[in-house]
């Protein structure tokens, strides 16, 4: 198997590391099952083991990977709660921080939309699989969402109605479609005169819009999301080590 990339003159250890998160990508990897182990994947590609501790060190600088001392190696799952918490902290009204929940309030298929489908890396006339979702702290709206996602990627969304959702969506993503998502980049800004309907924002009332790209293992956007929030709710945080 490894011979295969010879003649793209990469190192061994680049080799062994593609395989590795190839198998992760098409065998639906559960981030709760340890990787075999590096003398099982040196047996596998007949290669010594400082090549594929060397190959397991990278996808966990990656960010794809992570090590738990004395249980082994697991596909890592981001926090995209802690990003939503740099940007916003909600606190209940005994005033402890909390993660709002999400709530699903409309799922349809639509056409394509250019701008979205070039962000999406799709066919310029490939439908479009398009969710608008609210989070909400204490029965109150605190967070607007709109989500776009390729249909070739999500078809067993076709049909579902919004209850069906569950409240974190990508884990829901990767139960129900394999889609996992890896990484993401975001993008935020300050946005006047735009009057959300779930947010019940006047005209005067500015937003944050935080604009985030999802991608999968292989580096491929798998959603596009804009989200709106009260800019007097804003507010940064930073750890610099």
């Amino acid at each position: 198997m490894i011979d295969n990339f010879k003649k793209f003159n990469m190192p061994r250890y680049e080799q062994v590391r593609w395989h590795i998160q190839t198998l992760l990508t098409e065998s639906k990897w559960d981030e709760s099952t340890p990787l075999p182990t590096e003398q099982d994947f040196a047996d596998k590609y007949q290669v010594s083991v400082g090549t594929v501790r060397k190959a397991v060190e990278k996808l966990v600088d990656d960010g794809v990977l992570i090590k738990h001392q004395g249980r082994g190696t697991f596909l890592k799952k981001p926090d995209f709660n802690t990003s939503l918490l740099r940007f916003y902290k909600f606190r209940d009204q005994d005033a402890r921080y909390v993660i709002p929940t999400g709530v699903i309030k409309k799922i349809m298929l639509i056409e394509a939309v250019d701008t979205i489908n070039k962000t999406l890396n799709i066919r310029e006339n490939e439908d479009l699989i398009y969710i608008e979702r609210v989070r909400i702290v204490e029965d109150k709206v605190i967070l607007s969402e709109r989500i776009w996602l390729p249909k070739n990627r999500y078809q067993e969304f076709v049909g579902l109605e919004p209850k069906d959702f569950e409240n974190l969506l990508y884990p829901f993503y990767y139960k129900k479609c394999g889609q996992f998502v890896s990484s993401a980049i975001e993008t935020l800004f300050f946005v006047t005169n735009h009057i959300d309907p779930y947010l019940d924002n006047t005209q005067h009332e500015n937003l944050v819009k935080v604009c985030r790209i999802a991608k999968n293992l292989e580096g491929d956007p798998v959603e596009y999301r804009e989200s709106y929030g009260l800019a007097e709710k804003f507010s940064y945080e930073s750890q610099i080590i």
